[in-house]
């Protein structure tokens, strides 16, 4: 992320709508902090440029002509470590909704949503954020309603950074504040993941406030990054 003595969050775009990438192109490429590696219109084409620019963001739609943003997430989950995905589309189906969280996707973003809310959701998602709209949360809650309970209790430490995570803290807010290594931070998410079967940050919250061991006040307040939306 850091180049030369300025730090920038490095974006890849992927759509395969042409116009609507080149305006996203210039809406980052005009933020303070941003620079884009490039926009490409495909899966595989994404997987290979994320590969070679190793990118901090990657903007991707959910429908590509061969395959989905998830595709792009669950890539970038197995490979990339340090790189997050964000998905932009114009499908807030339930089952899109299940597939991002499930991807490994840090959150989801409507194309409706203004260009600015889009920059600001790059920059919180750079940060490992998570991004979600309260009312799509409650759909992906209801969604899952009818799964079991996992069997593996969660410990005292597990809850408290689910509850940072449900707050929308990044990995190194949340280890300060619990006085504990980013590292061991990790760690605990992971093993949070485990118990809960959940294959990212964001589908450990949701699995976790359906069972109501964690409280979701701060999904219904505004987020600094992104207010006055419902985006969190």
């Amino acid at each position: 992320m850091t180049i030369g003595t300025k730090t920038k969050t490095r974006v890849l775009i992927v759509d395969d709508e042409r116009l609507f990438a080149e305006l996203l192109r210039v809406a980052l490429r005009s933020a303070d902090g941003i620079e884009v590696v490039d926009v490409v219109h495909d899966v595989q084409t994404a997987v290979r440029r994320m590969t070679e620019a190793r990118p901090d963001v990657v903007l991707a739609d959910y429908h590509l002509p061969d395959g989905t943003g998830s595709d792009i997430a669950r890539t970038v989950r197995a490979t990339l470590p340090d790189t997050s995905v964000l998905i932009l589309t114009g499908d807030p189906s339930v089952s899109v909704l299940s597939d991002v969280a499930r991807s490994g996707a840090v959150g989801h973003l409507t194309k409706d949503r203004p260009f600015d809310e889009v920059v600001e959701g790059v920059r919180a998602a750079a940060l490992g954020e998570i991004l979600f709209a309260p009312s799509e949360l409650q759909r992906l809650l209801l969604e899952r309603e009818s799964r079991p309970r996992p069997l593996e209790p969660l410990t005292a430490r597990e809850l408290e950074v689910l509850q940072l995570l449900a707050e929308g803290a990044s990995t190194t807010q949340a280890s300060d504040q619990l006085g504990i290594s980013s590292a061991t931070l990790r760690a605990h998410v992971q093993a949070i993941l485990r118990k809960l079967g959940a294959h990212s940050r964001l589908e450990a919250v949701a699995e976790a406030a359906r069972l109501g061991v964690i409280t979701l006040d701060a999904w219904s307040r505004d987020k600094a990054a992104l207010r006055p939306k419902e985006v969190v």
